[in-house]
């Protein structure tokens, strides 16, 4: 589904302009990801179970992706009932969710007291893990999944949990050193979150990280090694040759340097209490939304309505509807990037992942350890962004003035198809014996994966 965007300060007709854009833009119909994964034909082996065998019960918690809106067009504060205020987490969750066979598993909603008959839990996780000195921010949530932890009599597969550390978190170092290894043994978690855990570790089930900066904050705080897989959602698509799909469309976007090139962006995240930073705001309007009148920007929170409002008061630039998207169901975001980009470029990390999944390649800038580490894991083109004010990044400063976009991507590490076909495979393989040893069925797409042979 493709959301409008409520009330822009820039003009008082906006939010009416892109409720119709949005309902002209949007599918017909939603599509119900649990239900429409559980409608899809089974494979031989899934039949006979289906046949002979109760099915596997899953235990969940939090977004529901069969919640069904009455219409289409919705605004983004319509819209947060059925999403979240970040869209990106739903990409997160909905790859989880399709680590599992939906032939041979049933879905089971945990509500209180959390001792509904299970056979394991599926727990995706975001940025829990939070230095001890910002603990408070997660202190809720945290006590939250310890006290299901601890009712659940099952294996827990705690799917990508992270960290949340910012490159200026990390401590001062000498020319050479390793600053995300110092950052990550900076970081002390809360005594709570190292229950939580153990509690995972005693339950007989998995911790897969984000990647391996989270895996050494996990290790340095005196707990068993995690597995750093990255995020599930590489695993949406089942293409057992993405990595060559998409290393043959990054490749042909920088042969052509075409101007009318369909380009989706995704804006940065920035904190409430942090002024905007101008420069890289006039980068995006001026050096790529202007530069590329067929861009699109894809929206991701509510905050992203003040980067578009920023751009119109400071710079001028105004894009009509039709060039705004916010897509609160992933297999719409999906089929979106489908039929109109042919690059993501941009600043989140799940736009890129969306990309992925519809077989379009991405680029992301990294403003933060999580960013990286998720791109490091998952073998996806990244560049470091430092400082957004001086807007200085690992592949050089990003100019306002003269930034190119199509010499950027021809000067960072591009997309390396075949190391990510490598990744997803080891990664699918570590999927395959873990699930096999907690007995919850792996998707028939993902094992395949598993299978495939090592080149």
């Amino acid at each position: 589904m493709v959301a409008a965007v409520a009330g822009s300060r820039a003009s008082g007709s906006f939010a009416r302009q892109l409720r119709l854009a949005a309902t002209a833009l949007a599918l017909c119909t939603m599509v119900v990801a649990w239900v429409l994964m559980g409608e899809r034909p089974a494979s031989a082996d899934t039949r006979a179970f289906d046949e002979g065998s109760p099915k596997v019960k899953v235990g969940w918690i939090g977004h529901v992706f069969d919640a069904k809106p009455s219409t289409i067009g919705l605004t983004l504060s319509e819209a947060k009932p059925i999403a979240t205020d970040n869209s990106g987490n739903l990409v997160w969750a909905y790859g989880a969710r399709c680590l599992l066979d939906p032939n041979t598993t049933e879905p089971v909603a945990l509500v209180p007291p959390y001792t509904e008959h299970i056979d394991a839990f599926l727990l995706p996780q975001a940025n829990l893990l939070m230095n001890i000195s910002n603990y408070d921010m997660v202190r809720g949530y945290t006590s939250f999944v310890l006290k299901v932890s601890r009712a659940v009599k099952a294996p827990i597969a705690v799917i990508g949990i992270g960290s949340q550390v910012r490159f200026d978190d990390a401590p001062l170092l000498e020319e050479g050193a390793d600053m995300s290894a110092a950052a990550a043994s900076a970081v002390q978690l809360h005594p709570q979150q190292v229950a939580f855990l153990k509690q995972v570790e005693a339950s007989g089930g998995i911790i897969t990280t984000r990647g391996k900066f989270t895996a050494a904050i996990i290790e340095g705080n005196g707990l068993p090694p995690p597995l750093p897989l990255g995020c599930p959602s590489v695993f949406i698509n089942h293409n057992p040759r993405l990595g060559a799909v998409l290393q043959r469309k990054w490749d042909a976007v920088l042969r052509r340097r075409d101007p009318n090139l369909r380009l989706a962006v995704t804006l940065p995240a920035i904190p409430g209490d942090q002024p905007y930073p101008l420069g890289l705001v006039s980068l995006l309007a001026r050096r790529v939304l202007e530069a590329y009148p067929n861009s699109v920007v894809v929206l991701q929170t509510s905050r992203d309505e003040d980067t578009l409002d920023a751009m119109h008061s400071h710079f001028g630039l105004y894009l009509r509807p039709s060039r705004i998207r916010y897509f609160y169901d992933v297999e719409s975001w999906i089929a979106g990037l489908k039929s109109c980009c042919d690059l993501v470029w941009g600043f989140r990390i799940h736009g890129t992942m969306a990309g992925v999944a519809a077989e379009v390649p991405g680029i992301v800038i990294a403003r933060d350890f999580r960013i990286r580490e998720l791109a490091e894991a998952m073998a996806l083109p990244t560049v470091d962004m430092f400082d957004p004010a001086t807007m200085e990044t690992s592949a050089g400063r990003l100019d306002p003035d003269t930034f190119d976009l199509f010499d950027f991507l021809a000067a960072v590490k591009g997309f390396d198809g075949q190391r990510f076909d490598a990744r997803r495979r080891k990664a699918a393989k570590v999927y395959s014996a873990e699930f096999q040893r907690m007995k919850l069925p792996l998707h028939p797409g993902v094992e395949a994966i598993a299978e495939l042979p090592d080149t």
